[in-house]
């Protein structure tokens, strides 16, 4: 993304996005369904939200001097902090949204107990 797309454009980005993910849920019964697609549609636009402040502050960087009168100062990029206040969220609607996967096949064991014992040393 070379600048900020408009309001149309990043609505079909984040349909897009949505449609993505919901391939990832499509087996996931129904009584978990309404849940994540709740998440989803978050997610969805959370993820080209974070595009946009990601080339926001490539372009502008993360800093940036703000003077008031004869004050001079280094202070952050506004993109920067709402950046990471979004990713924060983002990871953790993630994070919720992967937990459902565990009702995508209740035949198989998908919680993973911490147990090294099957891996070989490299």
């Amino acid at each position: 993304m070379a600048k900020k797309p408009s309001a149309k454009n990043q609505q079909e980005l984040i349909e897009k996005e949505i449609d993505r993910l919901n391939t990832i849920f499509l087996g996931l019964p129904d009584s978990k369904r309404e849940v994540a697609k709740e998440l989803i549609e978050r997610i969805a636009f959370m993820t080209i939200q974070l595009e946009i402040l990601e080339d926001t502050i490539k372009t502008k960087g993360p800093t940036y001097m703000y003077q008031n009168g004869s004050q001079r100062m280094l202070i952050e990029n506004p993109a920067q902090k709402s950046y990471n206040t979004t990713m924060n969220r983002y990871t953790a609607a993630y994070a919720k949204l992967f937990d459902l996967l565990a009702y995508l096949d209740n035949d198989k064991d998908i919680k993973v107990d911490g147990n090294d014992e099957d891996f070989e040393e490299v």
